[in-house]
């Protein structure tokens, strides 16, 4: 700009102190990267792929496929809730088969509020007969 006489060897000058001093405010502020580092995590997701051979069927499977994602804001505010509304004998029944509803709830606001980034659940089976599943529960 200066060379093609827009501007003079003074706002040339000021310009260049602008510059430098926004630089050295950006360089003491650090630089905020656009990405999961250091935010906490809004949503839980469950996602499940299976692959089931049908029985008396030749070659005949089923999948199936889930893709959720439920805000973690949700969980906090009806979880309780939810918790509570479940029938004893139904929480018995869970707890039996080594399912607690109220630890599993408490572990995921803990992984929110800690923001780290890692599965809670991650299952790969793959059985010989050509069924297969996996399951992956984490927060985003």
């Amino acid at each position: 700009m200066l060379k093609s006489g827009i501007i003079t060897v003074e706002e040339a000058e000021k310009l260049l102190t602008a510059v430098d001093t926004s630089d050295a405010a950006v360089a003491q502020e650090g630089v905020v990267l656009k990405d999961n580092r250091g935010r906490k995590p809004k949503k839980l997701r469950i996602l499940v792929d299976a692959v089931e051979n049908k029985e008396g069927g030749e070659g005949r499977k089923s999948n199936a496929k889930v893709n959720m994602s439920i805000p973690l804001s949700l969980i906090k505010a009806l979880g309780p809730i939810a918790s509570k509304s479940i029938p004893k004998d139904t929480k018995e029944e869970l707890r039996s088969d080594g399912i607690d509803i109220e630890a599993i709830l408490q572990q995921v606001m803990e992984l929110s509020e800690s923001g780290l980034d890692e599965d809670m659940i991650n299952v790969d089976v793959n059985e010989g007969d050509g069924e297969t599943a996996k399951v992956r529960v984490y927060v985003e």
